[in-house]
């Protein structure tokens, strides 16, 4: 999920993170921090619940200021985090963001 920032900062290096829905899902229904809040009994279920989140995020964005977060052209770089450690996705980024300083 992401946030505002790109919209709110447009001349900021605008990152996306994406990941495979099955592997977010699959983080988050084994992420023990998660489970105080949310009492998902299936993968499914977790699954079914962040697509709805993303979905109602996508409509709440739209109507307030008619953009959608999930245009990748409104990034300057997008990073798949689905099969990658997060350290890889940190040096992914700051590799990225030295090219955008660049330009």
């Amino acid at each position: 999920m992401q946030d505002f920032g790109w919209y709110a900062v447009p001349e900021s290096f605008k990152v996306y993170l994406k990941v495979d829905i099955d592997v977010a899902a699959n983080r988050a229904f084994n992420d023990p921090d998660r489970k105080e809040t949310e009492s998902f009994k299936t993968l499914e279920e977790q699954k079914q619940d962040l697509i709805k989140r993303f979905n109602l995020e996508n409509e709440r964005y739209f109507k307030l200021y008619n953009v959608h977060k999930e245009d990748l052209s409104n990034y300057d770089y997008v990073c798949d985090t689905s099969h990658i450690t997060q350290e890889e996705v940190a040096n992914k980024i700051i590799e990225e963001y030295k090219k955008w300083l660049s330009n």
